[in-house]
């Protein structure tokens, strides 16, 4: 998806235009990352490739503005903020585009449901290809949790405690 948008600079309590023609849209990697971008629609340079984890983010309408139609990325695992403004001359797609921003960041399509192939890197993709059910779970953990497993990966037998914890979460135990 994408739509045509200028970027906010936030100077002080208020937001300021960058006048130049700009381009938001998202997409997913082939890691499964989704990924919001900014694009400067003149020069065709991607100056935001922000990766956003499920359920992370808001995508809003800012009512307080009432000189132009502008909207706020805002990150709920955090305090950053993105503020931009709308370029195309009707509004009428403006709400159907905050809806779907909202979608698709927070739930992104399953692995392999729009692809094929493995949606996890490296040697742990090899591991774990094949078992729907661990590739669901991990498509739906928060960025959190994500990181909580990884870290107890890197540990000694990281890999076989997985296999036990997600054996006892499936009620069986994970096929290698």
């Amino acid at each position: 998806m994408e739509f045509k948008a200028g970027k906010m600079q936030m100077k002080g309590n208020m937001v300021h235009p960058d006048k130049r023609k700009g381009l938001i849209y998202i997409h997913q990697s082939d890691d499964s990352l989704m990924h919001f971008c900014w694009k400067d629609r003149t020069s065709g340079a991607v100056e935001d490739d922000l990766i956003i984890f499920p359920d992370d983010v808001e995508y809003k309408h800012v009512p307080q503005c009432t000189t132009g139609r502008v909207f706020l990325l805002s990150f709920k695992s955090s305090s950053r903020k993105y503020f931009f403004w709308m370029q195309d001359p009707k509004s009428d797609k403006d709400e159907e585009n905050c809806t779907k921003v909202n979608e698709y960041l927070n739930n992104p399509p399953a692995p392999g449901s729009t692809r094929s192939g493995g949606s996890i890197p490296g040697s742990l993709g090899a591991d774990l290809q094949g078992d729907p059910d661990l590739q669901n779970l991990l498509s739906t953990m928060s960025q959190q949790q994500f990181m909580q497993l990884l870290g107890g990966m890197s540990s000694v037998g990281g890999m076989a405690n997985l296999s036990n914890l997600l054996g006892s979460q499936f009620g069986g135990s994970s096929s290698q």
